[in-house]
């Protein structure tokens, strides 16, 4: 019976002894490495402020991409005008064949029915008036035309122009936004070095 009772007694201690020696080891480890973050965060190097040179060569950059953007924005409205008139003369040489072929049956409809009804003189007058006729009609279709290729050049070089002025806008909005930004890092980096001494 006494060995039945040490053998409890011996199980128990052990027990109990092995469950506060698991407690401090976590809790070394989450200190550890609680330390460990706080060094680090410590360490981390302060950004350089950027050099005179390194501003004028974004400036330098930006500018440069501005007149690219331009450029290229010119290029495209030349190249949308040019793509605008090619449209208007193949629509005016269809025009002018359609109303050629349109003549020719006129004439030679009109040839029918001066064999047919009546004088050479008489057919010539309707025919001739039918040519005038059409011209008239394809003059003002031209001329409808040509206003249409003009509104469409220049609302062309309005966009053009607006995103021209938008662009610079912006450069120049970031040049200043940069200098500010330079001279308030300079600033805080003066206090800091007066600090120190």
């Amino acid at each position: 019976m006494a060995d039945t009772t040490n053998t409890a007694t011996t199980t128990t201690t052990t027990t109990t002894k092995a469950k506060p020696k698991a407690k401090p080891a976590a809790r070394r480890r989450s200190t550890a490495s609680a330390r460990r973050t706080t060094a680090n965060a410590r360490r981390t190097p302060s950004k350089k402020a950027p050099s005179r040179s390194t501003g004028r060569r974004q400036r330098t950059i930006a500018v440069n991409e501005t007149r690219e953007a331009t450029q290229a924005n010119v290029r495209a409205a030349k190249t949308t005008a040019a793509q605008g008139r090619n449209v208007a003369e193949r629509a005016a040489l269809v025009y002018v064949g359609a109303t050629l072929e349109a003549r020719d049956r006129v004439v030679e409809l009109a040839g029918d029915l001066v064999n047919r009804f009546g004088t050479r003189a008489a057919a010539e007058r309707e025919v001739n008036k039918d040519i005038r006729r059409f011209e008239r009609r394809g003059t003002t279709a031209r001329n409808q035309l040509e206003r249409d290729i003009k509104k469409a050049r220049t609302r062309l070089e309005r966009t053009v122009r607006t995103r021209r002025r938008v662009a610079e806008r912006r450069v120049e909005d970031a040049a200043q936004m940069g200098v500010a930004t330079g001279t308030r890092i300079a600033t805080v980096a003066k206090d800091r070095v007066t600090a120190l001494v």
